[in-house]
């Protein structure tokens, strides 16, 4: 009963958050912002406790299945967020991240399954710590697309000369910039982390650090990317323009990966 409650309220807590933010972007009156950021934190409980009366029923950790793991994902993503932009910081970015946390969240609670057995391998607390230290590697490269998206939207407007709707709400693209890369570099702390333990679990459990598995073979390539557009901001300085296109493709890389990879191309690597 608790469970089912949750369920429910977990997506529709971030779409009135989301509501509230629009407000705010649109209207800039403070009295949104502030029941904006209220809704907020409230729906990152909500989520939190959501998780948990899952757990308590399902006996484990929600990792079994790709969207008992998109469900946590995104959970992370909206811790993030919260780090990502300080207190008294720009909070234009909220309609866009809670926006994405109710359309993805709405997602997960509606074909999530509470039967989804998790295989015995990841029931040791090593594949564990693996499976969640790359979701919060991802739910930051997640943030870094957000991010960069504002930054794409702001750049083109500027460019045309035509300053108006999103240059008057957004952040300069400076900000934008320096925000895509520290969210950048903490995800790829976290997946490097992620990617590692995984071998060294994965050698315990299959007796081979390395298998031509399609889950396996899809993190890597995002590591690989991901690893690719800090050496390209810190040793080359690249533009801002280049990281957020790189940002970009990498989130939508991702979600293939964690939906369309898991779901449907079977392998040892899988939370099937």
């Amino acid at each position: 009963m608790i469970y089912s409650i949750f369920k429910i309220l977990s997506p529709l807590s971030y779409m009135f958050s989301a509501v509230y933010f629009f407000f705010y972007f649109n209207r800039r009156e403070a009295r949104d912002l502030k029941l904006a950021r209220y809704l907020d934190s409230v729906s990152i409980l909500i989520h939190f406790l959501f998780l948990l009366s899952l757990s308590l029923k399902i006996g484990h950790l929600p990792l079994a299945g790709a969207f008992q793991a998109l469900s946590v994902f995104m959970f992370f993503f909206a811790l993030l967020n919260k780090i990502f932009v300080p207190e008294g910081k720009d909070y234009s970015l909220g309609v866009f991240y809670s926006g994405i946390l109710f359309i993805l969240q709405t997602i997960s609670v509606i074909f999530i399954s509470e039967s989804a057995v998790l295989p015995d391998i990841l029931k040791d607390i090593t594949f564990e710590v693996h499976v969640i230290l790359n979701l919060v590697g991802y739910a930051a490269f997640s943030s870094a697309f957000l991010v960069a998206s504002m930054y794409i939207l702001l750049f083109f407007e500027i460019k045309s000369r035509r300053l108006g709707y999103f240059y008057e709400r957004l952040p300069s693209l400076v900000y934008l910039e320096k925000l895509t890369y520290r969210a950048l570099v903490t995800g790829f702390i976290f997946n490097t982390l992620g990617v590692f333990s995984g071998a060294f679990t994965g050698f315990y459990a299959w007796g081979t650090f390395w298998a031509w598995d399609p889950k396996l073979v899809s993190a890597i390539l995002a590591w690989v990317l991901y690893g690719t557009t800090i050496i390209g901001k810190s040793k080359y300085h690249w533009p801002g323009k280049r990281i957020a296109s790189f940002s970009f493709f990498g989130f939508l890389w991702i979600i293939f990966s964690m939906i369309i990879v898991t779901q449907y191309f079977s392998g040892i690597h899988s939370f099937k």
